[in-house]
């Protein structure tokens, strides 16, 4: 076996590893909104790899991008995880979106967070794991441990900061900026480049009604 094939087979087994201006693409899951899946890099949430969200504020829409993608896991009966979660919407709220309550668990405790979280991680058995981390300044370590637990992990790994948080360098896939609306914007894709780029229901009408017009214009 040639050097050049060895070094070939190794950084296929290692798809965190960057090769130079190739594009790094990752497996993902549907997040079950049309919009959104058509505008992030993979068609959707990354499969064993972190993603990281900023929003705005709080409560300005973080969780209801992440309903559907949970409603399926807990379908399935895979277990899904909030860690420390800001906000948790009522019983009611989650059975309409499709949450099977069952397979739903919730940490509660906030300085728990992040540990509890990585032990989830690392059972293997969760659909989806979501974490906030605890009021303050969080620590790099912390979420490249939970980015090397996530890889243990089928499902799709979500970190949400708090608005006066400020994320620490990381080798997440996906970090989005979030503002009501919602309005997502992507400052970190599977590529390993940042790219300021915005996302929203709103934005795809208007570009679908763009299209319209020159498709009219052109018939004419």
């Amino acid at each position: 076996m040639s050097a050049d094939a060895s070094l070939e087979q190794l950084l296929d087994r290692r798809p965190d590893l960057w090769r130079g201006r190739a594009r790094k693409t990752f497996p993902a899951a549907s997040t079950g909104l049309g919009w959104l899946d058509r505008g992030l890099p993979g068609g959707g949430w990354p499969l064993g790899r972190l993603t990281e969200l900023l929003p705005s504020l709080s409560g300005c829409g973080e969780l209801g991008l992440l309903l559907p993608l949970l409603a399926r896991c807990t379908q399935r009966a895979e277990p899904v995880v909030l860690a420390g979660p800001a906000l948790v919407p009522g019983p009611q709220a989650l059975i309409s979106a499709g949450v099977a309550l069952d397979h739903l668990v919730v940490v509660r405790e906030a300085s728990e967070s992040l540990w509890a979280a990585e032990q989830c991680l690392k059972s293997g058995l969760c659909g989806s794991v979501v974490v906030w981390p605890p009021a303050g300044p969080v620590g790099e370590r912390a979420v490249r441990r939970l980015q090397l637990a996530a890889e243990r992990s089928p499902g799709p790994t979500f970190v949400v900061y708090r608005p006066d948080q400020s994320p620490p360098p990381s080798v997440s896939a996906l970090r989005l900026g979030l503002s009501p609306g919602p309005e997502v914007e992507i400052l970190r894709s599977p590529s390993g480049l940042v790219e300021s780029r915005c996302l929203s229901p709103e934005s795809e009408s208007v570009v679908d009604l763009e299209r319209y017009r020159r498709h009219a214009r052109s018939m004419q």
